[in-house]
Formats: C-alpha cells, structure tokens, sequence
C-alpha cells in the first residue's frame, strides 16, 4: 500500500511514545491521514487554520501500521479545493512509531494559509530551525527578559531579541518589515544578499543592497541595519546555504510583521 500523510501538532509529535493517537481514534474509531500534500494541505486550511502550533505531517509507511486501512469518502464532503469522490486513508488503530518514515513540517504564508509540507535540510534539522511566512528557516533563541512600551507598537515588547534564520540554496526572504531595528549577522555558508525597499506603502526595489559574506576581500559585510519599517528582502548568492542571526530592537513579535503579496 501506499505512503499516507498524518497531520499532527509538532510538539504531539515530540512527544509521543511507541504509537501516535488522535482524539478521532476515540470518537470515530479511526486516525485520519491525507492521500497526497496538496489534499493534506486543503484539510490543513480547512481545519487547523486557527492552529498557532506547528504543525507536521508524518509519513507513515501503511504495510508496518499493522491496523486496518481503509480508503473512505470524506463525511459530509472534502474540504475546498479536493475534487468530491476523493478517497481518504483512515487508520483503524493507532500508528506505530516505527511506521513513521519521516517528517514533513508545514509552510504558512504570512496570511496563515498552508503553502507546503517540506523535509528540513541538514542544517535545518541539527538547528531544530522551523518554516518562516516569510520563507527560509528559523528558531527563536533569545528574548530579553526588560521590556518596554514603545510608542506606536500594540503592547509591551523586550528590549530586543534573537533569531537564527537560514535561506537555502534557491530559497528567498519575501518583501517584508517590521517596526523595530534589525541587525542581519553572517555566521556561516555562502553570502547572500539583503535588499532594502524604502518605508513606503510598498516595496521599492532598487534600494541600498548588501552582500553579507565571511569574506571582506570579496565585498562581503559581516552585518547590516535594517532601520525601523524598511522593506527588505534576501536571497543566497551562491548555491550554498546562508546561516544569518537577526537581532531586533525593540524586540520582535509578529503583530509587528508586513508582508506583500506577490504578484
């Protein structure tokens, strides 16, 4: 039989023992899974859209789950955008930690729709580093313990924190800003570019660019400022990963984050 999708919180994922159970296996005596990614992520928009936890989908190798499987129509029809008549695996019994062959963490889009279910790279995976809206990767390492009340931000805020954030090889940062100072340092990979588009209601590209690098010889900066609700954006220029920290002052929170739609 095929592989399935079984989405799930990341931390229900962490910490679960020997088998992964859901609350559907007590109340429709199944645990639900997705034939495919984009099924899986119509069901993800459908029912987790209010989810604040990352979400996960497991691979889960349906000949070592050792329960039932049956392929069964959606009650009382699928969610938007999968074609009516689309046949979904239910699980009869919970899935043996063994059957997982891996792991697909969930992509949103800074307006919270789910765009993906992507495998972490090396980096990625030795960083605990989740998906950013804004794309590339990231983990939140350190928030000051003093806050603040800056005039103009919704509420209190620390007086700055710490991302780590990585851009792979093809990946980009979407146009985006956020109220507070940002300070972009290289730690290690290749260089890659940071493009600055103005304050205005919108992007400008063209603006001041840096190539942020280990090599000065090269032209690269071993930081950059990103001031107060500039628009940026970064992409890698070579073919190899880019591993940044991203410092913010005041600290950051995502009711200070824009983003543009593209296109």
């Amino acid at each position: 039989m095929p592989d399935v999708l079984h989405l799930t919180a990341l931390d229900h994922w962490r910490a679960a023992g020997a088998e992964i159970t859901a609350p559907s296996l007590a109340t429709e005596g199944f645990v639900h899974a997705s034939p495919d990614v984009p099924t899986l992520l119509a069901v993800a928009d459908r029912f987790y859209a209010g989810a604040d936890a990352p979400q996960v989908a497991l691979v889960v190798d349906t000949d070592r789950v050792g329960a039932e499987v049956r392929w069964e129509a959606a009650v009382p029809a699928p969610p938007p955008g999968v074609p009516e008549g689309t046949l979904f695996p239910h699980v009869y019994g919970p899935i043996p930690r063994a059957a997982v062959t891996g792991v697909r963490y969930l992509r949103r889009d800074p307006w919270g729709a789910y765009t993906a279910a992507e495998e972490r790279g090396a980096t990625a995976e030795a960083l605990d580093l989740l998906p950013h809206p804004e794309g590339g990767w990231y983990r939140s390492t350190w928030r000051a313990a003093a806050t603040v009340r800056p005039e103009g931000y919704p509420g209190p805020r620390p007086t700055a924190s710490a991302v780590l954030f990585l851009l792979g090889a093809g990946e980009e940062s979407r146009w985006h800003r956020v109220r507070s100072e940002e300070v972009w340092l290289h730690q290690r990979g290749g260089p890659l570019r940071l493009e600055l588009g103005g304050t205005g209601a919108r992007p400008a590209p063209g603006g001041p660019a840096y190539a942020l690098g280990a090599d000065p010889a090269a032209g690269h900066a071993p930081q950059a400022v990103v001031p107060a609700g500039t628009w940026q954006r970064a992409r890698p220029l070579t073919a190899a990963e880019a591993l940044v920290s991203c410092v913010v002052s005041p600290g950051f929170d995502f009711a200070d984050f824009e983003a543009v739609r593209e296109g």
